[in-house]
């Protein structure tokens, strides 16, 4: 039977709790991957965990297959998230010594940060609005504004919100 997001996240935070790298974190760390292969935030804990705990590689060219295969499942598995991103665009420039294959996992995940960044601001424009607190919702549409003056989504929200553009 596969574990609740609950039992998951309990798992991740017992993990957090243990030793970086150690013999008992690894091992829980692979409970949890075996109850849920696609669990992005195990698999990028584990992948963390297991740089921790490298020493003395009988065979490095296969552990560092395997901690870039956990980052590359992330990646799929969170739909490229910007933090599955980072992970795998972090062990390219530090682990494998290649910040020119690191570069466009960053770009990636700074673009779709903005993205994200973008449709929260939106959102909560709006959500400032419904409570009647237009100062802070004007405050925060200029601040975006900022960032992002082509906006349509925030051109909406401040529409929505019955502020000035």
């Amino acid at each position: 039977m596969h574990p609740s997001p609950h039992e998951l996240l309990e798992l991740l935070s017992e993990a957090r709790r243990l030793e970086w790298g150690s013999d008992a974190q690894l091992r829980l760390l692979e409970r949890l991957r075996t109850h849920c292969p696609a669990h992005v935030p195990g698999l990028l804990l584990s992948s963390r965990a297991l740089l921790w705990a490298k020493e003395d590689l009988v065979d490095p060219t296969a552990f560092f297959a395997e901690v870039e295969q956990l980052l590359v499942a992330a990646i799929e598995s969170a739909d490229r998230s910007p933090e599955a991103l980072i992970g795998l665009a972090r062990f390219k420039s530090v682990v494998r010594d290649s910040p020119r294959d690191a570069e466009p996992l960053y770009q990636e995940a700074a673009s779709r940060a903005l993205s994200l960044l973008e449709e929260a601001w939106a959102g909560l424009i709006e959500s400032l609005a419904e409570q009647e607190k237009t100062d802070e919702a004007a405050r925060l549409s200029q601040h975006a504004s900022r960032l992002f003056p082509a906006s349509t989504a925030l051109a909406e929200a401040r529409r929505f919100a019955r502020l000035k553009d």
